[in-house]
């Protein structure tokens, strides 16, 4: 592939980096020339190049027995912002090329990202199948030459494993080229279904932590029930009567007698009230005060101050203790499923590692043994990941992926749900759990639900307590939610100016667009003919302005954030700036005066 016309290779200066062998340029054709898009590598000559779309190419390469080097370098014109997906990721800020390199594996980030240009546009957006395999990705301006480079190191393939780099330059829209590469990433499938996977979820653990029972899962069941909820999931200390917060009781995963004296009719109770039930599993630990201590379980190394060693996946003994206590605590409880958390802890590194075999590629393999086992005994389960392990490697195993911790944060969660929506397209994306201050006003309920709106809504508050305004905030978002909950999460996501964190993010599905507003925006009507706009205030600012092309005359309805209707009219919007009085935490509803009034809420 090095036999066409093409540029010298770039030598890009690294501090401290000398390569051992040199790159060579991989020509991709005239199209990626004229666009300025360049490709070298250090192992060419097996590479296949494809362009399978108008600026998208897919290159393939064979791993050799040093670690495969390649670099791509775009000009980086209009260059705002450099895109990587994750809820803690920096979104505003174009990176120098010597910059530290960002490491990824199956159990740790996306190897995806995006040059932002302005208007929304891409100048480059980049994915890497790899597989279980670590990488080390380097992003960033080389300043000798204006280029953006993204440059990539896959460090332990074994030789001829297939290494598949995506690269497009089309110049498409954020919201089109990004989510393209990640079906791309995912070969268009890969994603497990289940039901109860897309239903709003009551998590116990930001409002009981370790003081969980029995009694305090079924008190809530009634409200959850008629608020909407599908799913409970029964967070840590099910297992432990400790509340100490630590991990030095995990690894037996058998129910604390003390505080579920009946597992299996506390699940069966839940489920009468149309509630699916899910056990967390702290999947890596084994506490220093766990019967299976004694088992003859391997283990990498201790986490002294959580009380717990986490256990080696590469030992065949130690994966089948977790398939099978994990399989059991499902069938022999009735359970839907489990929230498998901290895999990431699986594969971190360990000084004096002398084993050859990856410990990641071993959770991968401990994950597809736990499908299979409980699938083997007739369910399909609910499983539960959180960033940072939402690969796509690991990610099939999952039926649903969710931001990572974030309590009382709305924009970590916002920022999460729309970047795991972009890059793992058609997989459902759950917020961390919603939770709030006692005294928060109603609107800040509402701001935090808002911001959880193109996702699945986690919630952990305790809903025996809750009452009077933050009870009515709730009740009224889930309503929403759920009554457009098929725009929100299968309309195509237009979310705006990723570099600002998102400040419009909106749904819309030909019929119906649904708008949510978080800083102080206009709001854009669509273009062409609609039935229903619906936009969503979870800022304070006011006023709240809508600019639209055309004269439309629309049935206008205004709630405030407590769900109470402020406004009905027949009104004409004009060409230009309308302003609509939408409270902040409220909700306002155009719609075509000829269609009749719209759902209930």
């Amino acid at each position: 592939m090095t036999d066409a016309p093409s540029a010298a290779p770039l030598s890009i200066w690294v501090p401290g980096h000398n390569p051992a062998r040199p790159q060579q340029p991989v020509f991709l054709g005239t199209t990626a020339t004229a666009r300025g898009l360049r490709l070298q590598a250090t192992d060419t000559d097996a590479a296949q190049t494809t362009e399978v779309a108008d600026g998208v190419w897919e290159i393939s390469f064979r791993a050799g027995r040093a670690p495969l080097e390649l670099t791509a370098l775009v000009p980086a014109v209009d260059a705002v912002a450099w895109w990587r997906p994750g809820s803690t990721e920096p979104h505003a800020t174009v990176p120098p090329s010597w910059g530290d390199p960002v490491d990824t594996t199956a159990l740790l980030g996306i190897p995806v990202g995006a040059l932002l240009l302005r208007q929304d546009r891409t100048g480059l957006v980049y994915a890497l199948d790899a597989g279980s395999h670590r990488t080390s990705v380097r992003a960033g301006l080389v300043e000798e030459s204006a280029e953006f480079a993204v440059m990539v190191t896959v460090q332990d393939a074994e030789p001829g494993a297939e290494i598949r780099l995506l690269l497009d330059v089309s110049g498409r829209p954020f919201a089109e080229a990004v989510p393209d590469t990640g079906r791309r990433l995912q070969r268009g499938g890969g994603t497990r279904v289940a039901p109860g996977a897309e239903d709003a979820v009551l998590c116990t653990w930001y409002f009981a932590h370790q003081d969980v029972t029995a009694g305090t899962v079924l008190a809530q069941a009634d409200r959850a029930a008629e608020l909407g909820f599908g799913v409970v999931i029964v967070d840590d200390g099910w297992q432990t009567m400790s509340q100490a917060r630590g991990y030095g009781w995990c690894g037996d995963w058998e129910v604390a007698a003390e505080k579920f004296p009946d597992p299996a009719d506390l699940v069966a109770e839940l489920r009468t009230r149309g509630l699916r039930t899910m056990w967390w599993v702290g999947t890596p630990f084994l506490g220093f005060r766990a019967r299976a201590r004694t088992a003859g379980l391997a283990t990498r190394y201790e986490e002294t101050e959580l009380d717990a060693a986490v256990l080696d996946p590469r030992d065949d003994a130690t994966r089948r203790h977790l398939v099978e206590r994990i399989r059991d605590l499902v069938v022999e409880t009735g359970a839907d499923g489990v929230k498998l958390d901290f895999l990431e802890r699986f594969a971190t590194p360990v000084p004096h590692d002398s084993s050859p075999h990856s410990p990641v590629a071993a959770t991968v393999r401990l994950l597809a043994e736990i499908v299979e086992a409980v699938e083997a005994a007739g369910v399909r389960p609910l499983i539960e990941f959180r960033e940072p392990y939402v690969h796509p490697a690991v990610g099939r195993f999952a039926t649903m992926l969710r931001v990572g911790d974030c309590p009382l944060s709305a924009t970590q969660n916002r920022v999460g749900i729309v970047d795991l929506r972009m890059a793992r397209p058609g997989q459902p994306v759950h917020s961390d759990p919603i939770m709030w201050a006692a005294d928060d006003a109603a609107e800040r309920v509402a701001h935090h639900l808002i911001n959880a709106l193109f996702g699945v809504p986690q919630v952990s508050v305790d809903l025996v307590r809750l009452d009077g305004a933050p009870s009515d905030a709730l009740a009224f978002w889930l309503r929403v939610w759920t009554t457009y909950r098929e725009t929100l999460l299968h309309g195509e996501l237009l979310p705006q100016r990723p570099d600002l964190l998102y400040p419009l993010i909106a749904a819309d599905d030909g019929d119906r667009h649904f708008v949510a507003r978080y800083a102080p925006h206009a709001v854009t009507l669509p273009r062409r003919p609609w039935h229903e706009v619906l936009i969503a205030n979870a800022d304070d600012s006011a006023p709240l302005v809508v600019n639209g092309a055309l004269p439309v005359s629309v049935r206008m309805e205004i709630w405030d954030a407590r769900g109470r209707r402020t406004h009905r009219s027949l009104t004409e919007l004009a060409p230009g700036p309308s302003v609509l009085p939408v409270p902040s935490g409220g909700l306002a509803r155009l719609s075509h005066p000829d269609l009749g009034p719209g759902p209930e809420l």
